[in-house]
């Protein structure tokens, strides 16, 4: 069993920590034909996005798909909690951040990548973001130690690859503030990333990050 595409995508760490709770450690590679775009990846992905999961032959794409593969199939804790009130909870808080921080695509696109310049586009992302974290910090009980819980559950396996991800680009984007302005989430954040859990997410993403604008910068020197 093994995951295409780079342990600097939240995406990807989403399946690496659903992994980890489980008690199990995936290989992650490049994606086969050497990038998104070749036809060898576009064939197992229909939108052409990593994570891509390979199991015995067997392809399955996009990160909440897999989590929920690797739940039923993989021995060790489950990812939901027992109670179907507390699973539904996991499920929202879940769901409001995947949804609700999607604005962190066009600030990476134009403000951490350079690829366009679009002001509005990402004083809009901005919004949207601050919104969605006004929504998860009420959406969440702050008596739980995770996200949704006293165990790491579906939950953590997206909001601490998004806040690592803020993290990761803070100096350039500015975006570990708008968490600091939900206490809660904030106080949540500080015990994710202290955790061995979740401190190992944050420096995967930091380290690779950081190798991925070095490539960046030396393919624009050399044009």
């Amino acid at each position: 069993m093994k995951v295409y595409g780079s342990v600097a995508s939240p995406f990807v760490q989403r399946v690496l920590m659903a992994a980890r709770i489980k008690g199990h450690d995936l290989a992650v590679e490049p994606p086969p034909g050497g990038s998104m775009q070749s036809p060898e990846f576009r064939a197992i992905s229909p939108m052409g996005r990593i994570p891509v999961l390979e199991d015995d032959g067997w392809t399955l794409a996009e990160s909440s798909a897999i989590v929920g593969y690797l739940d039923e199939v993989l021995d060790g804790p489950s990812l939901l909690p027992g109670n179907p009130r507390e699973r539904a909870h996991a499920r929202l808080v879940e769901t409001l951040a995947s949804h609700e921080l999607a604005g962190l695509r066009p600030i990476m696109v134009c403000k951490v990548f350079g690829m366009r310049d679009e002001p509005v586009l990402v004083d809009e992302a901005r919004t949207t973001i601050v919104a969605g974290l006004e929504a998860l910090e009420k959406g969440r009980n702050p008596g739980h130690v995770w996200a949704a819980g006293d165990s790491p559950s579906v939950a953590d396996c997206i909001l601490v690859p998004l806040f690592s991800l803020m993290e990761v680009i803070d100096p350039i984007a500015g975006t570990s503030a708008l968490v600091a302005e939900q206490p809660g989430l904030a106080a949540y954040r500080d015990r994710a990333f202290a955790s061995e859990l979740g401190g190992r997410t944050v420096r995967e993403m930091k380290q690779s990050f950081a190798a991925i604008l070095e490539r960046r910068q030396q393919a624009q020197q050399s044009t």
